[in-house]
């Protein structure tokens, strides 16, 4: 039973290094000082439904092609792992990505399929608001 979730530091970092290498899990592991090869598989899996890996992915290769200036699908892959994306300062840098301020923000836990468990005991301003709403 691995208890090992994914700090939304994280999450920014597989996403990056993904559209460096992708699908190559092994190389992706090896910028992780606690995530496996296997634990890159299964986060990629559990997340692909609301991180749109291809198609960010098909943005970044046509912008490094200088064929397309497309950044929808990056930025939605982007803002689902926690990155905060501003407006960027040129022409050449239209966006500037940010990092969580640290590496223990989970904020993006809802959107993941991940093991609810390892938060119950966590009490966060998340919790009044999800109780609301599952007693509909």
């Amino acid at each position: 039973h691995n208890l090992n979730p994914w700090t939304d530091m994280e999450k920014c970092i597989f996403l990056d290094r993904f559209l460096q290498h992708p699908k190559d899990f092994r190389k992706i592991a090896s910028f992780f000082k606690n995530k496996s090869t296997h634990d890159c598989i299964a986060f990629y899996y559990n997340s692909k439904q609301t991180v749109p890996y291809k198609r960010a992915l098909k943005e970044h290769q046509l912008r490094k092609k200088r064929r397309g200036t497309s950044w929808e699908a990056t930025i939605q892959a982007a803002i689902s792992v926690g990155s905060v994306v501003t407006a960027g300062t040129s022409i050449e840098k239209p966006l500037q990505f940010s990092l969580p301020s640290n590496d223990y923000t989970f904020h993006t836990r809802h959107f993941h399929p991940m093991r609810r468990e390892i938060f119950d005991s966590l009490v966060d301003c998340d919790a009044e608001h999800s109780a609301f709403n599952s007693s509909e």
